[in-house]
């Protein structure tokens, strides 16, 4: 279809209503001006746009249309790049739903990603990767979203938008922390805290809750329950005006965090003391954060009182179906615990394999490894070594290929165990010696 350029236009309406010049001019605009807009000697102006409409429009009824400025006044390039906003409208609108087939959406993406190079939208362009970024996270293809979110960020940098920066410096380190590379998700957690501090952004503060939050998260796998708990006080005096609703949800999160940090350092008063105390406003959480609750506290009662670990772990699978995907794997986690406690192996075994599916699932390495070194531990429980040995090959092979350096410890300390249950002492001190560090070696 040939380009019409808005002088172009408006001859071709005004001649299929069968209109003469005069017959859309004005005492404001003449048939002189007129022509030389359809003839593309002038430029049309928003103001004799609106005229010109406007005297269109006392004939168009037949036509079964109304004519706008804004039509009059688009060119074919303005329809193309509206076309491509409402087709990254469109695509938004499913991955928010999380409603987007695997099937088509690769066809989606390349025929969005085709028109935005011929036009060359560098905005448009940014904007259609974060949304194809986020659609690789939502289906736990983290390294994919890595590499989206990596090319957007190219764009936001150039133009100095710092609050979609910092945003997607804060998507990036979620992404290395579904990968278990905690140092790097550390490292763009920060850099986003920096980055809207430094520049006072725009919603700031919600950027900082969730970033301090993802902070926290990561330096308790860590374990490195110091640093949790100054974070934890960090979260405290973040003050957020304008988004009450989602800062008192991360704040009943973030007490979870507090109350497992508590219980990991050993003072299981105070830990109990805060679970009761979210407990007392359970009607006012969330279903994701009253699931870690009872999950949680039931890990807290579990050496003291085995029955109501096993009550506050059922209350927390009661909500399997109503929880964000990402926690299913901890109860199957945890309810194969309390069958190991009670010796049936045979359902741990069943709980385990259901647990690894869901976890495979999500692309969850950090609980797939937990459910190979479940299944160790309940072949050394059996005296099941060559079999704890095949799962410790496997599960070596994954921790390996993903880089994830805080399982290799306890990689070498189960190899350990069974090389010594097995009597061969020098493959077990081999083992022990990789879990420390040589004092020779000169810093």
């Amino acid at each position: 279809m040939m380009e019409l350029t808005p002088g172009e236009k408006i001859k071709m309406l005004r001649s299929n209503l069968g209109l003469k010049q005069e017959d859309i001019t004005n005492n404001e605009i003449s048939k002189s001006i007129i022509s030389l807009i359809e003839r593309n000697k002038r430029n049309l102006t928003w103001s004799v746009a609106k005229i010109v409409a406007n005297n269109l429009n006392k004939y168009s009824a037949v036509m079964g249309r109304e004519i706008t400025p804004e039509y009059l006044m688009e060119t074919e390039e303005d329809r193309e790049i509206n076309k491509v906003r409402d087709e990254l409208n469109i695509i938004k609108g499913l991955i928010d739903k999380k409603k987007i087939d695997k099937k088509i959406v690769k066809t989606m993406f390349d025929k969005v990603i085709t028109s935005i190079d011929i036009l060359k939208l560098k905005k448009e362009k940014a904007e259609l990767l974060y949304l194809k970024a986020t659609y690789y996270y939502n289906t736990y293809e983290y390294k994919e979203a890595i590499n989206c979110f990596t090319e957007a960020l190219v764009y936001y940098i150039e133009e100095k938008k710092h609050k979609e920066v910092a945003r997607i410096y804060n998507h990036i380190g979620a992404s290395y922390h579904m990968l278990m590379a905690v140092e790097q998700a550390i490292y763009y957690y920060t850099k986003a805290n920096d980055i809207v501090l430094i520049n006072n952004t725009v919603n700031r503060e919600k950027i900082l809750i969730e970033t301090t939050r993802n902070i926290i998260l990561v330096y308790r796998i860590m374990k490195r329950f110091d640093l949790a708990m100054e974070y934890i006080n960090i979260f405290k005096v973040i003050k957020c005006i304008d988004e009450q609703e989602y800062f008192k949800t991360l704040y009943n999160e973030v007490t979870v965090l507090e109350a497992n940090t508590y219980r990991d350092l050993g003072n299981f008063i105070k830990a109990q003391q805060t679970y009761e105390k979210l407990l007392q406003i359970k009607d006012e959480l969330n279903e994701d954060t009253l699931f870690l609750t009872y999950h949680n506290y039931g890990k807290l009662l579990f050496a003291e009182n085995l029955d109501d670990a096993i009550y506050y772990t059922n209350k927390a699978f009661e909500l399997k179906d109503r929880i964000s995907t990402m926690y299913i794997p901890w109860i199957y986690q945890h309810k194969a615990k309390c069958a190991m406690r009670s010796g049936r192996y045979s359902k741990v075994f069943e709980i385990v394999n259901e647990g690894l599916a869901v976890a495979k699932e999500l692309n969850s390495i950090n609980k797939i490894i937990d459910f190979h070194f479940i299944l160790i531990q309940v072949y050394i429980a059996l005296e099941q070594y060559e079999n704890a040995l095949s799962e410790l090959n496997l599960v070596e092979s994954i921790i390996f290929k993903n880089n994830i350096k805080l399982k290799i410890n306890d990689l070498n300390i189960f190899y350990s165990e069974v090389y010594c249950k097995l009597g061969e002492t020098n493959k077990s001190v081999e083992y022990m010696l990789k879990g420390r560090s040589d004092y020779f070696d000169v810093v």
